[in-house]
């Protein structure tokens, strides 16, 4: 059980850096996508990364325009990195491409690793990041391959 939805809690989202305590929310229709995600599924979504304040995002590597980034002048998040045993990266993706709250938001196709990105920023945003840390867009043929 958890405190934002039956299956995800606020402590899941938390920044990693230890010390903000950010994010103070989680946007719903995130959750709800997630949820969605889960269903289809059939097994439990792991939240690789959640929040970032902006000193963690930068520690990671994370885009200065990251959706993960949260402020206390925004601690609502919009973002996350999830995983389902089992299903790859391109999986993932397509299965997000499927639900309704991500359809205007980002989705990061992440070859070879086991997650994707997924956001609700309000704007359709679609993108790989290469093995030498590009983002680039998503070749015609993926969809075909």
């Amino acid at each position: 059980m958890g405190d934002l939805s039956a299956h995800f809690s606020l402590a899941e989202f938390r920044c990693k850096c230890g010390k903000c305590g950010l994010p103070t929310g989680v946007n719903p229709p995130l959750i709800e996508g997630l949820e969605t995600l889960r269903a289809m599924a059939g097994r439990p979504v792991n939240v690789n990364s959640g929040a970032r304040c902006p000193h963690h995002n930068r520690a990671v590597g994370g885009s200065i325009w990251s959706q993960h980034i949260v402020t206390p002048q925004k601690p609502i998040l919009d973002a996350a990195d999830v995983a389902i045993a089992g299903f790859g990266s391109k999986q993932l993706f397509l299965m997000a491409e499927q639900i309704p709250q991500f359809l205007t938001g980002g989705i990061g196709y992440y070859p070879g690793k086991a997650f994707v990105h997924v956001d609700v920023r309000g704007r359709k945003a679609r993108w790989m990041r290469t093995a030498d840390w590009q983002y680039k867009k998503i070749p015609a043929d993926f969809y075909r391959a």
